[in-house]
């Protein structure tokens, strides 16, 4: 019985060009992309939604729907080392820079997910003596990842 994969060599790429519109899977396979390499950590990705609840004075029970629905805002965090990779990210996330971009997770059993969204950051960690520097990234995405097992 396999225990599944784990994020062991696992890689996250960023794509050269912005992409503000939504994307397709074939859309997402067909753009390139750059590595930032020395993935540390990512926050869960994929669709929250809220749940709305209205009570009357009728019902024991109350009435509730789906509300808004948000394709998440992860943090991610690497090693702050230079690469072509990092300096897309650093530009991505510029104040002033309001345009999406399409994200690509790839696993060691090769699976992947492809997301699109904003960037924002970086934040920049502290730590203790003996910690590495790292680089921690906001992504806003923007449309429900495109998930290839």
């Amino acid at each position: 019985m396999s225990c599944g994969a784990t994020n062991f060599g696992g890689q996250f790429f960023i794509a050269t060009t912005a992409s503000n519109d939504d994307l397709t899977l074939s859309e997402f396979e067909g753009l390139t992309y750059s590595e930032v390499p020395n993935l540390v950590t990512c926050d869960p990705t994929g669709i929250t939604q809220n749940v709305n609840s209205d009570s009357t004075w009728d019902r024991p029970v109350v009435c509730k729907g789906k509300g808004e629905a948000n394709a998440g805002d992860p943090n991610i965090e690497f090693q702050d080392t230079p690469s072509a990779g990092m300096d897309l990210m650093v530009a991505a996330a510029a104040y002033d820079n309001t345009y999406n971009y399409a994200f690509k997770f790839v696993w060691a059993d090769g699976s992947e997910e492809y997301n699109r969204g904003l960037v924002t950051g970086p934040q920049r960690t502290k730590g203790g003596n003996e910690d590495f520097k790292h680089v921690i990234f906001t992504l806003g995405l923007q449309q429900p990842p495109e998930v290839v097992e």
